[in-house]
């Protein structure tokens, strides 16, 4: 018919052709939709709770740290409760006690009393300024659970651990009680990472977050140095405290990513 644009063979075959010579292609060209564009953002947005590969590779260090924290802390109770560590820990805090400075006494004595309730105070009133900035409760409830958690597994293990302190000659302080694992430790432990991380998230600098967290390591291998110095711990004390002082922010972080996984992602970004 005259008026008409002539069709390419595969075109016409695919739409009035026979059916034995029907060509899928020209067919399918016909029948495409048309593409419509995508508003910026929005080719990577997904449904809640379906975050992909990205949520799990935030979770599997967590989950891998947590891991190995439960791991240490239970080969160190075993060797503690069911082996006996008495040389070892005999050893080193003899050694360590043999050594104290007077000069260094008294800093020891107010870090080691630092860090049970001034830190847990200090660090609500540092939790204050990312709260308010975000306007969100979030990071004071992180630095509560972390806190509250750390004070009831560590006062519970130390009750079924029933473990005795080292002798009262070697103390530089008082104390009472039972002493696995370092309840100081534990907090210290337990409240300084889990503020670490408060803040870390809000770092766009590499070098300012490894800083911070390197001076968080810092700061609870000290504190919990600070009680084998004293005398009050046991070397395995310590490392138990450590072990279980990082459990826990590790443990409620997790719980805060998998419950809120879009604000996790706002706060990593």
């Amino acid at each position: 018919m005259s008026g008409q644009l002539p069709l390419e063979s595969s075109e016409a075959t695919a739409i009035g052709g026979p059916p034995d010579t029907v060509d899928p292609r020209g067919l399918l060209k016909h029948l495409a939709p048309v593409k419509v564009p995508v508003p910026a953002g929005s080719a990577t947005r997904r449904l809640p709770g379906h975050d992909g590969p990205s949520r799990r590779a935030r979770l599997l260090p967590l989950g891998a740290g947590l891991l190995a924290s439960l791991l240490l802390f239970a080969a160190t109770t075993y060797l503690v409760l069911g082996r006996g560590t008495g040389l070892l820990d005999w050893t080193v805090l003899t050694e360590v006690v043999g050594h104290r400075q007077d000069v260094l006494n008294g800093p020891v004595r107010h870090l080691t009393h630092a860090s049970q309730t001034p830190l847990l105070i200090g660090a609500a009133l540092l939790a204050l300024w990312p709260a308010w900035r975000d306007r969100s409760w979030w990071p004071l409830v992180l630095v509560g659970a972390a806190s509250g958690l750390a004070l009831v597994v560590a006062t519970a293990a130390k009750h079924l651990a029933d473990r005795s302190r080292p002798p009262a000659k070697l103390w530089e302080v008082q104390e009472d009680g039972f002493c696995y694992p370092s309840r100081h430790t534990v907090i210290a432990t337990a409240v300084l990472l889990v503020l670490a991380y408060v803040f870390a998230v809000r770092m766009a600098s590499r070098a300012a977050r490894i800083l911070l967290w390197t001076g968080t390591a810092v700061l609870c291998l000290l504190a919990g140095a600070g009680r084998v110095y004293l005398g009050v711990h046991w070397p395995t004390d310590v490392l138990a405290g450590l072990a279980l002082g990082a459990a826990v922010p590790l443990l409620v972080v997790m719980v805060h990513a998998l419950a809120d996984p879009r604000r996790s992602r706002r706060s990593s970004g």
